[in-house]
């Protein structure tokens, strides 16, 4: 029985090794290669409240990540946001997912997200920011500079290089 288990965790974590390594490139008919502006949508927050692009906070920089409560590197972005979250005062992070609000709501209390004034986490009813970016995994990173796009992530966001950018811009 050991044997059994040790085989499977052995083909799990070479599994995920490989999907690690795997070269993503963007759907080459994704809007966002063509227009660089912050996308049109409507977020419903897990607080109730909608907010759309137009009535987002604020900041000098904007960054959507389109996620899944159950991917583990989700997780593993959200834990790296919050350990350098210092560095990271003047960006504006906008959590999308397609999930339920119950699922949404589980991930942002699990990552400390609510009451954090730079984090907005929520369901696009529409499907606009998926539909924009058309992202391949999860999670689908897009950094913009007042509201125009400066770098995408397409498996997660390079924490120290998302610092650089904002650090040297």
């Amino acid at each position: 029985m050991k044997k059994i288990i040790l085989s499977l965790l052995t083909i799990l974590i070479i599994g995920q090794a490989s999907a690690q390594s795997l070269d993503v490139k963007p759907d080459p008919n994704a809007p966002y290669l063509k227009d660089k502006n912050l996308p049109a949508f409507t977020l419903n927050l897990i607080d109730g409240r909608v907010i759309t692009n137009k009535t987002i906070p604020k900041y000098k920089y904007t960054c959507i990540i389109f996620f899944s409560p159950d991917c583990s590197h989700c997780e593993t972005e959200a834990a790296t946001i919050n350990k350098y979250k210092d560095k990271l005062t003047n960006v504006l992070f906008i959590w999308d997912s397609y999930r339920d609000m119950i699922a949404i709501q589980a991930f942002a209390d699990k990552f400390k997200f609510v009451g954090r004034p730079n984090i907005l986490i929520g369901r696009d009813p529409s499907y606009m920011i998926p539909t924009f970016f058309r992202p391949k995994m999860t999670p689908f990173v897009a950094l913009y500079k007042n509201n125009q796009l400066v770098k995408v992530y397409e498996k997660g966001a390079d924490i120290f290089d998302l610092i650089k950018i904002i650090e040297s811009k």
